[in-house]
């Protein structure tokens, strides 16, 4: 008797998954990510109910908590559909594997592309705030944020058409994938760069102090955004394969962990300045948390070339030129941040 035929498209390549494998470690690796999810979203709320729940560091926490909510949507689905396609299963996979159409496959996409564009637009909102809310700048963003919900929820809508045997790789749907993924990957990339450019031009590479703090804030920004830019690249490398699957359905929750971690790192590099511990003491005039914590001015582009000297704490507000002062609390809660001045600085 011959072997029955394999479940879905063939392997795209020599040692590509087939397609009932690639379902299968996809679904499987959503718990972990899922995981990592739980950890970061709590430690996100501590951090905003530390900073007080008011304004945008509650409008922050709804946020996250609705990209939260979406990715543990995501989970759900992906664990309905592993229970559905593999348990009770003695000779393979089922058929539902292969229907790409089934409500639960569905409710994940859309799961998805919500959490990503959510995800995009907290990350043009930044780029707006830290360019001293220029409008125009961000306009190219905001339409390919609209362009990536116009194609990835075309995607979803085709993709629920489609009979119990076609699949993503069909012309009605693939090449509306292929759009989604290329235009939300470059919104990340570049609002991203922008957002580092401005960084990079507020450092002051003749003092140490002013450097390290600038450089640490940079970096945070690309590590957390990376880990989303990244799998989108290799998703797009494998978009035509089915191992491709992995890195589609890894999305679902990589695209919630970004936003919030930046928050959390804000908060937890806040709380090191002034201590070892995660609540800085309330006594601290370095505690960004202190109801009496003063931080100074923050100098706009226009203001006058006059300098000040940085003290022993890193986020101590420095003089860059005509780079706007920014901290990584701009992340946090940028649009209701107010800093009222402080005593006449020391020149340099």
């Amino acid at each position: 008797m011959s072997a029955p035929a394999p479940l879905g498209p063939p392997p795209a390549f020599p040692g590509d998954l087939s397609w009932s494998v690639a379902t299968l470690v996809s679904l499987w690796i959503t718990g972990p990510l899922w995981g990592m999810n739980v950890c970061i979203f709590i430690l996100c709320a501590r951090v905003l109910y530390i900073k007080g729940l008011k304004g945008a560091n509650l409008f922050m926490l709804i946020v996250a908590t609705t990209q939260f909510a979406l990715a543990t949507g995501h989970a759900i689905t992906v664990l309905v559909q592993l229970i559905r396609g593999f348990a009770g299963i003695l000779t393979g996979p089922s058929l539902y594997i292969l229907d790409q159409s089934t409500t639960e496959h569905v409710a994940q996409e859309v799961l998805y592309i919500t959490n990503s564009l959510i995800g995009d637009a907290i990350l043009i909102w930044r780029l707006y705030i830290i360019w001293n809310r220029n409008f125009w700048l961000c306009v190219p963003f905001v339409v390919l944020c609209i362009a990536t919900a116009v194609s990835g929820y075309t995607a979803v809508g085709n993709l629920a058409q489609l009979s119990a045997t076609g699949t993503v790789f069909l012309h009605n749907v693939h090449p509306w994938l292929l759009a989604t993924w290329s235009l939300s990957l470059a919104t990340q990339f570049g609002a991203t760069l922008l957002i580092g450019y401005r960084f990079w031009r507020s450092i002051q590479w003749n003092s140490r102090g002013i450097r390290a703090s600038r450089l640490t804030v940079l970096w945070t920004l690309v590590e957390s955004g990376a880990l989303y830019s990244v799998t989108t690249i290799f998703l797009l490398g494998f978009s035509s394969s089915n191992t491709g699957g992995l890195f589609a359905t890894a999305l679902g929750q990589i695209s919630a962990l970004a936003p919030t971690l930046i928050i959390v790192r804000a908060g937890l590099r806040s709380a090191g300045s002034s201590g070892s511990s995660f609540t800085p003491a309330k006594g601290s005039v370095n505690n960004p948390y202190n109801p009496g914590y003063m931080p100074s001015a923050r100098p706009t582009l226009r203001d006058v070339e006059a300098g000040t000297q940085q003290t022993g704490d890193d986020d101590a507000v420095v003089h860059i030129g005509k780079a706007p002062e920014i901290h990584l609390d701009d992340f946090v809660s940028p649009a209701t941040t107010s800093h009222p001045p402080s005593a006449e600085p020391r020149r340099l």
